[in-house]
């Protein structure tokens, strides 16, 4: 069973590495990887150039943004599965895509999805996924701990309608159109809850969200996305006058 590992990034020399390292010594031995670079000028394609020779496939240029990127990696994918794992996220061990492959045999499944470990300023957390159903409101696993059938993959793509709410978009399509979801009990990635995309844009990825499932216009949503808001403001405030090691204790407590 061959499985495609695809990696996007831009300009993402400090975190390319660790990311690159982590998927290619994998113990699993069917593995294609696949590197998308968005055209860096800080010395990214160096790193990439470094491994050239143990990647099936990577390019650099620019593109029309995340989810442009992932669609390119697609069309270049060739394994039965495929998995993304951004620059800055790994897999949470080395043994972790062989641990998937053994679970993935005995399910028929269209995508396997596990637990992530969510990396913050003030430490880290093991999260497991919400019930499947939470769909229909929000993304309820690490895209990094998803794996999905290619052949579905290849269909649907992301939508470049959104720019954080793409990887939401499509599960959340596939759900609808009943698609066979396994969950596997496992830590899969460690991802970076810091530096990430949609970290980093909370706010719009609850707008990009709610255009998604519909929930935009309801009275719940809006009063959920105005109490995001104040809180975000708060800590953003907070962060600006407050000490640094009182703001980690802070993360850590609210």
């Amino acid at each position: 069973m061959k499985i495609s590992v695809v990696t996007v990034c831009y300009n993402a020399v400090q975190t390319l590495e660790k990311t690159m390292l982590s998927v290619l010594n994998q113990t699993y031995p069917y593995v294609e990887y696949i590197i998308i670079d968005g055209g860096s000028t800080d010395g990214t394609v160096d790193i990439i150039k470094k491994y050239a020779d143990r990647l099936a496939y990577w390019v650099s240029e620019p593109d029309k943004g995340i989810y442009d990127a992932m669609n390119k990696g697609i069309k270049a994918a060739t394994g039965e599965w495929i998995n993304f794992m951004n620059s800055g996220d790994t897999f949470y061990e080395a043994n972790t895509l062989a641990q998937v492959c053994t679970f993935m045999e005995g399910q028929v499944a269209d995508i396997v999805y596990g637990d992530a470990k969510y990396i913050y300023e003030w430490g880290d957390i093991i999260r497991k996924p919400f019930f499947l159903s939470e769909l229909r409101k929000h993304m309820i696993f690490c895209h990094q701990s998803a794996f999905v059938k290619m052949n579905i993959m290849k269909k649907y793509k992301f939508s470049l309608k959104y720019k954080i709410s793409g990887d939401y978009n499509f599960f959340y399509q596939q759900y609808m159109l009943s698609r066979r979801f396994s969950y596997l009990s496992i830590c899969i990635s460690n991802f970076d809850a810091v530096d990430g995309v949609s970290s980093r844009n909370c706010l719009v990825c609850l707008k990009e969200d709610a255009r998604i499932n519909g929930r935009k216009d309801t009275i719940s949503w809006k009063f959920f996305y105005y109490k995001t808001w104040i809180l975000v403001s708060i800590k953003s405030s907070l962060k600006s006058i407050l000490p640094r090691k009182v703001v980690l204790i802070l993360k850590k407590t609210i």
